[in-house]
């Protein structure tokens, strides 16, 4: 009996721990623009935080990035950003 009340108890920790899931990503890559959206896959971050700090984190890497809309990310690539899909961002555990 002990045995199965300490399964429980860590299956059901384990099942509320959220995994790392990427809320912002890649739409589009056309004429030297990349287009990112924003969603609410975490339930400690929507989509308006989620693209805030992803589009934060690209200025912040010299990129030439501003937002689109209220969940949306549009960046201008040059040579050192790369490929729009290089980017994303991701919230849960284990990121």
């Amino acid at each position: 009996m002990v045995k199965a009340t300490f399964l429980l108890t860590v299956l059901a920790a384990l099942a509320s721990v959220e995994a790392c899931k990427r809320t912002c990503t890649p739409t589009s890559d056309k004429g030297g623009v990349c287009t990112y959206s924003c969603t609410k896959m975490c339930s400690s971050l929507g989509a308006k935080e989620a693209r805030d700090e992803f589009l934060s984190n690209l200025q912040s890497a010299g990129h030439s990035c501003k937002a689109s809309g209220s969940s949306g990310v549009k960046c201008t690539k040059n040579s050192s950003f790369g490929s729009c899909y290089d980017h994303h961002w991701s919230c849960g555990g284990g990121c």
